[in-house]
């Protein structure tokens, strides 16, 4: 006993052993990373995604495909936000919270964490007309969009809602128009300001400690270019310092929505022939980024959606993003990421979810969901795309396991 625990101290001192540990992604990620707040807990999986698939299982048995079915069967129980992009998309978050509660109840008893987006600040998505919303700056946008984020904090603290722990993506694209867009399109110039003030009030709003902030940083191929990175730092610090004194988030989201690879072996053709743009996949932007938001006090911690990022090289551009045909569902969510600065990967975006219709008489018309990237025909953003889903199961990688 005494000879070992001699032996146990001379180990754990030695240079040699703690270089061991610093270079073990799984030691080294646990130990400088333990108060991330997806560890040990549940991602809720919510029932309502189940729902939408049962089409999906149900296309797959009509064609005799019981193995595609099977496999449809096991993303049914995989975590996907929540997306509150509306007044009315709060009613309905309530009862998923109302689930939640029962499923951290029933034995195991584990404790869940409810993922979830807020998207709906006025004139969102400024320089795309998939997804226009409901808000705008010349209607009273914004004080409109505070009762918005009033509503939605009110919610998660009610009791029992306050028993669960939440981790909230705050606006997509928003602040990767600001830093890009604001030159190129009147929209997104008019529009930045808002964002500013809406970002900042949501983030004053919810510095609850069960809730964890993560606030949109876009992806690789937009501020994951060099030039992008110091902007979109100082950026990010206006919002958190017009959230007021002692406001914290927990990090940034990247991918939301989009394609991107994490860590792949060569980069896509989409970077450039160089390639063109050195962070050429999500972790690579997470780390170049990491050291401008240190610079600027903010905390490098990230979740990266991997969603539909299963299939790479796919795409013969950068810039597009609605529907990509033969994508496929990508690494599910997971803490073991092999990156301390990486809270989880995640599925930000629940596939199936239509990027932007492909009808180009639609008033939400974009041209890029007709690109020769876009699956189509294609139904408005936000509806279910059967036949998309189809593939993002058939090309999922890894495959999935099937469930019978």
């Amino acid at each position: 006993m005494h000879s070992f625990s001699l032996l146990s101290a001379v180990l754990l001192l030695s240079p040699a052993f703690q270089a061991l540990v610093a270079g073990s992604p799984l030691l080294s990620g646990r130990a400088c990373n333990i108060d991330n707040p997806f560890l040990d807990r549940v991602q809720y999986a919510n029932s309502g995604y189940a729902a939408k698939l049962e089409e999906t299982i149900s296309s797959f048995l009509a064609a005799g495909d019981t193995l595609n079915a099977a496999k449809t069967r096991t993303v049914q129980g995989v975590s996907t936000f929540l997306w509150i992009s509306s007044f009315a998309d709060i009613t309905p978050f309530t009862k998923h919270l109302d689930e939640a509660i029962r499923t951290q109840r029933q034995p195991p008893n584990k404790k869940l964490i409810v993922p979830f987006v807020i998207y709906n600040l006025p004139d969102r998505d400024c320089s795309a007309k998939a997804s226009d919303g409901e808000l705008s700056i010349d209607n009273d946008g914004i004080n409109k969009y505070k009762q918005f984020i009033d509503q939605i904090a009110a919610e998660i603290n009610k009791a029992p809602f306050d028993r669960l722990d939440f981790a909230i993506v705050l606006e997509p694209d928003s602040l990767g128009n600001s830093v890009t867009n604001t030159e190129s399109s009147p929209k997104c110039k008019i529009a930045a300001p808002g964002y500013l003030e809406g970002l900042s009030y949501a983030v004053k709003k919810l510095q609850q400690s069960n809730v964890a902030l993560y606030i949109d940083a876009a992806h690789s191929n937009w501020l994951g270019w060099p030039d992008n990175l110091e902007p979109s730092a100082k950026l990010f610090k206006q919002v958190l310092d017009g959230a007021g004194p002692g406001a914290k988030i927990r990090g940034f989201a990247t991918n939301v929505s989009n394609y991107n690879g994490y860590n792949p072996t060569t980069p896509d053709v989409i970077y450039g022939a160089g390639p063109d743009n050195p962070n050429w996949s999500e972790l690579r932007f997470a780390k170049a980024l990491a050291p401008y938001l240190e610079a600027e006090g903010l905390p490098a911690h990230f979740i990266i959606d991997q969603g539909r990022s299963g299939a790479q090289g796919i795409r013969l551009e950068g810039g597009h993003w609605c529907n990509i045909k033969d994508a496929g569902f990508g690494t599910r969510p997971t803490t073991d990421t092999g990156e301390c600065i990486v809270d989880s990967l995640v599925w930000v975006k629940p596939g199936g979810e239509s990027d932007g219709t492909s009808d180009s008489t639609a008033k939400r018309f974009d041209v890029n969901c007709i690109s020769p990237d876009a699956d189509v025909p294609a139904p408005e953003a936000g509806s279910w795309f059967n036949g998309f889903v189809e593939r993002l199961v058939i090309n999922a990688n890894p495959p999935l396991e099937p469930t019978y």
